[in-house]
């Protein structure tokens, strides 16, 4: 022992030692931060998600707008042309209007089609495949700015909610699930 009741030179007061190892706060302030930068990465996950599936979208519409650009393009005659241009047209019920096939590759078929029920075949094939191609898929040809327009509307977008006012400036609103294509007939 040492007399006197002091300390030995060599060894310090137990506050004044140097802390080795980490505490329980830095463990958790670490797993923190960790957790905050794993949920920011899953939203950006989501997010990219999300553009991918607007982009495969928008690019299925478009591709059926396209068909039915050439569909009219083809079946140019005003008797069809009274059918693609009416609106009811596209929001009837979905009927099948019979065996329309005009085609070298069907042969024995002697049933030639008129325009008009090329036009009804037509708009029974777009819009059959539109339910597999887009969720509440919808497509109408109507006037716009003194042409006619193909409009594709998805998801919850009505059509009549996809017209001029949902594009400002060429760019559709944010919620616009649709596109419009303008339709050159001649």
């Amino acid at each position: 022992m040492l007399s006197g009741g002091s300390m030995p030179k060599h060894s310090k007061p137990p506050f004044a030692r140097s802390q080795a190892g980490i505490s329980l706060i830095e463990v958790l302030v670490a797993l923190l931060v960790f957790g905050v930068g794993v949920v920011g990465y899953a939203a950006l996950q989501l997010q990219s998600v999300r553009q991918v599936e607007q982009t495969y979208s928008r690019s299925q519409a478009m591709s059926v707008a396209q068909d039915v650009a050439e569909r009219i393009r083809a079946n140019n005659t005003q008797a069809a042309l009274a059918i693609y241009h009416n609106a009811d047209s596209w929001s009837q019920d979905l009927n099948d209007p019979g065996g329309c096939v005009v085609t070298a590759a069907v042969p024995g078929i002697g049933d030639v089609c008129t325009p008009e029920e090329m036009a009804r075949s037509d708009i029974f094939e777009v819009r059959s495949g539109l339910v597999s191609l887009l969720e509440n898929g919808k497509v109408q040809v109507a006037p716009c700015d003194e042409i006619r327009c193909i409009t594709v509307a998805w998801d919850e977008t009505e059509l009549d909610n996809c017209d001029e006012t949902a594009f400002v400036d060429g760019e559709r609103g944010a919620n616009a699930h649709c596109i419009q294509i303008p339709l050159e007939e001649g």
